[in-house]
């Protein structure tokens, strides 16, 4: 069941998110041999699905590309993984700790369904996925550009209508 771009995900585009999401994955973690020490975050988000964090070799990025695109019922995938050695234990850390604090920001900010709106870090640059108006995605970009420690900010957002 797919949602239509304009409103909110359906509970059945939830679960195929989800679902996506773990044979994501799954593919990833069957074929770590031939990722070559890679550090894959993955998620999908209305059934497009964003492949952040390293990879050891441009081979080792475009073989997870490829066997990713294999999973049924993604529509669209950004491949924003960067070829370079794996972070450390404690930039992995400040990672987490970044999209913690990105999520209370959107969370205190009014005018910000920030349930809606997915957050992944990695090496200090902050991933956004949602289905948000023209106005939204202005006011979560800068209040994520103003957050300590954010070192870039992609947007991978949908695009509703302002009454959506």
């Amino acid at each position: 069941m797919a949602a239509c771009t304009g409103k909110s995900r359906t509970i059945g585009t939830f679960i195929e998110d989800k679902a996506i999401t773990l044979k994501a994955k799954r593919v990833i973690s069957t074929n770590k041999e031939a990722y070559n020490d890679s550090a894959v975050k993955v998620l999908s988000y209305n059934e497009v699905l964003l492949l952040t964090g390293t990879a050891s070799t441009e081979a080792a990025r475009l073989k997870i590309l490829k066997d990713t695109i294999l999973i049924p019922k993604i529509r669209q995938i950004h491949n924003e993984i960067t070829v370079s050695r794996r972070p450390s234990f404690f930039s992995a850390l400040n990672d987490k700790y970044l999209a913690v604090k990105v999520r209370i920001r959107l969370l205190a900010e009014a005018g910000i369904k920030s349930s809606e709106i997915k957050v992944v870090c990695s090496g200090g640059t902050v991933y956004l996925m949602g289905i948000v108006n023209a106005t939204e995605k202005e006011l979560v970009s800068s209040v994520v550009r103003k957050t300590s420690g954010v070192k870039r900010v992609i947007a991978v957002f949908e695009s509703k209508s302002v009454d959506a």
